[in-house]
């Protein structure tokens, strides 16, 4: 009987609860005031942002292609003869110049650059080695050589280059080298300004073709392929 009494007592205590939960008004809700608005305002909800991509820059592409792979920076150490007193052994001298590398493993570069050579070296593109180099053939009326490297790997992974024609006036060429100041490749970019025959500096023995381009030419780019539609159309020298 104290069992029934005790579970009795026990619903008669939870109906007294429920009674004055649900006889008790709940409490009016709380708006939650921003900051400056006025009571009783209304919160309107911001209207959503566009949101903007912002453009990833694109590295223009390279006209000429990957031209560091054909060309070289060449080192020439040089006596330059005196003819009035050939006796005498000359003075030294350490001049730097560009080239390119062609069909056949060969190098083509300018004339000047090598001329009267008693050590060589060249450089490629992100190899610290400098490597002996030596002249298979020179045209001093042209300003023109050749020379090729012994090393058997030189040439690995080197592209040799393709010669073009002769380029329109007023169109757009890129010229190649490692002018004075730097020992990393360098590309100037201009226009052709004239075709004619001049006397070339180096030999100044007849007239030959010349290109006038107006590219920055540098002592250093010497040597070094002028370019346009990826195939050679000049061999860059200051005249």
């Amino acid at each position: 009987m104290k069992r029934i009494f005790v579970i009795g007592y026990a619903a008669l205590l939870f109906a007294s609860v429920s009674y004055a939960q649900e006889s008790t008004p709940a409490p009016p809700p709380v708006e939650q005031q921003v900051p400056g608005q006025q009571p009783g305002a209304s919160r309107s909800t911001p209207p959503g942002q566009a949101v903007v991509p912002v453009p990833v820059p694109i590295a223009p592409p390279k006209p000429n292609g990957p031209v560091q792979k054909s060309l070289v920076r060449i080192t020439a150490t040089s006596v330059e003869p005196d003819y009035r007193a050939p006796w005498n052994a000359g003075g030294l001298q350490r001049g730097v110049g560009a080239g390119f590398v062609i069909s056949g493993n060969r190098i083509m570069t300018n004339a000047h650059v090598v001329a009267n050579s008693r050590y060589i070296t060249v450089e490629r593109d992100g190899d610290p080695n400098k490597y002996p180099a030596t002249v298979q053939f020179i045209a001093n009326d042209c300003d023109l050589a050749l020379i090729t490297v012994p090393a058997p790997d030189f040439f690995k992974n080197m592209l040799p280059l393709k010669f073009g024609g002769i380029p329109a006036l007023e169109s757009t060429v890129s010229a190649y080298g490692y002018p004075i100041g730097g020992e990393r490749m360098s590309v100037t970019t201009g226009i052709v300004s004239r075709v004619d025959f001049q006397l070339y500096t180096h030999s100044s023995v007849d007239q030959h073709l010349t290109i006038q381009i107006s590219a920055q030419i540098n002592p250093g780019n010497s040597g070094g392929p002028v370019m346009q539609d990826a195939k050679v159309v000049g061999v860059a020298f200051q005249g």
